[in-house]
């Protein structure tokens, strides 16, 4: 194996963050360098440690001790490999030869880096991992409490609501109350568990989501007040309170799916007023501009997108007459025209549509939706490195769909949404992953 003493110090330290799941946006933002430096360094540690990916990277920084051992959050004890972490929420520490500035950083701010290796997993297969021998972290087990808890409710019950972070508060925008389409924006801090109300969005609409670039929060398209659907772009400042146009999206869209992915804006599919569409979108905001890009496989509404594994998975959705079950994963890196953009996943275990869908540590975590029988679905979690679906507990025994869902830390918010057939204030936390702080030998 090469020897990690022929990287620099920037470049061990940016080979530490890329093994903790960090995008290249993230590490320019923490390093304070621009992403095309991050992207020429990249180069220089793939070529140096003869790698390829940032899986191969991440596998290589786990060999060379560059990140420390895991420990698993819901038995306490160590992981029988070193830096192996699982999907029952495992943490690492960073080892003795990790760069000195990464490392005083979680000496001064007790910081514990949240890693999921999960390559690692892939490579020696699930089970196995699972059934590894494993060394006690204390004479006492762990205690872990409930994974859920039942916060501050929205002012205002609404469904098709949009949801966005930024700055560890949580911004709930628009949606439909038992009255009709809102503007409403309340804003929850987590440290206080309280709303407060800010600006309005301009124009109420419902069937939106709304994604976190450059500090601001964009919600494109929604459906009108009048039923229609709009292709306005709004923009909203948190440090501000204000909020400003964008450029319109290409065609009026509700119901689509959104993310953000290294610092641009991917909208999928949904619902232009008159039929359901495949096409895909991507924003710029550097540029304020929108691309037309791959279409789906699947025309659909209503579906689910979070990037996860370095690529954006599209699940879900309703194609006018069924909940779906398919799982497609996009590459925007390939989306050049000379390659594929789209390949299958493992598909959802049955249809929905309507659900929440994020990402914690890497990993996806379906919540909620409207299956095919009407019955309350079970919650499901989807690390790309196994490609296997897992259920975890579910929120609440009734039906709950066209939510809200954050995710914040090591946990998911669910907040508002139809509980049993009707707009629900609710405001629901999982703890995804529990934090376990360990001390750094020197």
């Amino acid at each position: 194996m090469p020897d990690v003493n022929d990287l620099s110090d920037r470049e061990r330290e940016i080979l530490f963050l890329v093994a903790t799941g960090v995008s290249n946006k993230e590490i320019a933002s923490s390093l304070y360098i621009s992403t095309n430096t991050v992207k020429v360094h990249l180069r220089n540690i793939f070529a140096k440690i003869g790698v390829t990916t940032r899986t191969e990277a991440a596998m290589y920084a786990v060999s060379a001790g560059l990140v420390g051992p895991g420990i698993n959050a819901r038995s306490g004890q160590l992981d029988g490999v070193s830096g192996l972490a699982t999907t029952e929420g495992a943490i690492a520490v960073p080892s003795g030869n990790a760069p000195q500035s990464i490392r005083s950083r979680w000496l001064t701010g007790g910081v514990v880096v949240a890693l999921i290796v999960l390559s690692l997993v892939a490579l020696f297969g699930w089970r196995t991992a699972r059934s590894l021998t494993r060394v006690s972290a204390s004479p006492s087990p762990t205690v872990i409490p409930p994974r859920w808890e039942e916060l501050a409710p929205l002012r205002m019950a609404r469904n098709g609501l949009a949801v966005a972070v930024y700055g560890n508060q949580i911004y709930a925008i628009g949606g439909e109350t038992s009255q009709g389409v809102t503007g409403v924006l309340e804003r929850y801090d987590p440290e206080t568990d309280r709303w407060s109300s800010l600006s309005p969005i301009p124009v109420p609409v419902a069937d939106v989501n709304a994604v976190v670039i450059g500090g601001k929060i964009y919600t494109p398209g929604g459906r009108l007040a009048s039923g229609e659907v709009t292709n306005l772009m709004e923009i909203y400042d948190p440090l501000q309170d204000n909020w400003e146009k964008g450029s319109p999206l290409p065609v009026a869209l509700s119901a689509y799916a959104l993310t953000a992915f290294e610092g641009k804006l991917y909208l999928f599919g949904g619902w232009d007023g008159e039929k359901i569409v495949a096409t895909v979108y991507e924003y710029n905001p550097e540029g304020d501009t929108w691309t037309a890009r791959t279409s789906m496989p699947t025309a659909r509404a209503f579906a689910g997108a979070a990037p996860a594994g370095g690529n954006i998975f599209v699940v879900g959705g309703y194609d006018g007459q069924r909940a779906l079950a398919v799982n497609e994963i996009y590459l925007p890196e390939r989306d050049n025209g000379q390659q594929v953009a789209w390949t299958q996943g493992e598909p959802l275990p049955e249809g929905r549509y309507a659900m929440g869908v994020a990402s914690v540590a890497d990993i996806l975590h379906v919540i909620g939706g409207v299956g095919n029988n009407n019955a309350a679905l079970q919650s499901l979690e989807f690390p790309p490195q196994t490609g296997i679906w897992q259920a975890f507990e579910s929120p609440h025994p009734q039906p709950w769909s066209h939510l809200g869902l954050a995710s914040l830390g090591t946990r998911l918010f669910i907040i508002g949404g139809d509980l049993n057939a009707a707009p629900t204030a609710k405001n629901l936390a999982y703890q995804a992953i529990y934090i376990i702080t360990l001390p750094v030998v020197r």
